[in-house]
């Protein structure tokens, strides 16, 4: 496995500001954190904040980590059922018959948290393709892009 390389004041600056802007409510902590260190993981990057790998980076945006509980829990939340846990976590994207309950309104684009409805733990962050009064109305189809979730690669770098 590569190295973390620790970043340079600059690059944690620059690093804090852009994801703050996107998710205001990670300022707190990324504000007080002391250490920075970096992962990369074909051509993707973890970045882990005093330890934790709280940030992640693909080709085209920041993302949370589902490690990043601080966060996640201000994000909408979408339950699914137990039969949909096993596609989520292999990477399937969210189809509407698996939903079982919306906590929070979204708009189309927005982030949010996939759950199972046994345990309300956290499966996978994922971009909604409708809003949230849209969604509760469809009874078919995919209404959530899986962009991270347990077992995905990033979760994989920094859990073994």
């Amino acid at each position: 496995m590569p190295a973390k390389l620790h970043l340079k004041d600059k690059e944690v600056r620059q690093l804090i500001k852009e994801f703050t802007e996107r998710y205001p409510a990670s300022e707190p902590t990324l504000k007080s954190a002391k250490v920075f260190e970096e992962l990369s993981v074909d051509g993707n990057s973890v970045f882990f904040v005093d330890g934790k790998p709280l940030i992640l980076r693909t080709k085209t945006e920041l993302l949370p980590s589902l490690k990043f509980e601080e966060l996640i829990n201000t994000l909408s939340k979408i339950v699914v059922d137990m039969g949909a846990v096993s596609h989520v976590v292999n990477g399937a994207q969210i189809m509407r018959p698996g939903i079982r309950q919306f906590k929070g309104d979204f708009a189309s684009g927005s982030l949010v948290v996939i759950i199972d409805e046994k345990y309300g733990k956290a499966l996978a962050l994922g971009r909604a393709e409708i809003d949230s009064n849209a969604m509760q109305s469809q009874t078919k189809g995919k209404v959530v892009a899986n962009l991270h979730f347990v077992g995905d690669d990033f979760w994989k770098s920094f859990t073994t």
